[in-house]
């Protein structure tokens, strides 16, 4: 399944990101700026090498996904 984690660059969207690339979904990580997604997709790539991974914005990484999980700290909300 082709996921997209909105916040995706936390602590907590990168767990869910890497657990769910480990089982071999397809994850592409959202940030508000696509380079610090990018980023974090690089990072997961260097830890599982396996991973299918990208890195976007998080509007183009809502838009790919047949899932969208967001996830960004209660305070935020």
């Amino acid at each position: 399944m082709k996921i997209a984690i909105l916040g995706g660059t936390g602590d907590e969207g990168f767990g869910l990101g890497y657990r769910w690339a480990a089982a071999g979904h397809e994850i592409i990580i959202g940030s508000r700026l696509a380079e610090k997604g990018a980023s974090a997709a690089a990072d997961m790539k260097t830890r599982l090498p396996q991973a299918n991974v990208t890195g976007t914005d998080n509007l183009s990484a809502a838009q790919q996904a047949e899932l969208v999980v967001l996830s960004v700290p209660y305070a935020a909300q």
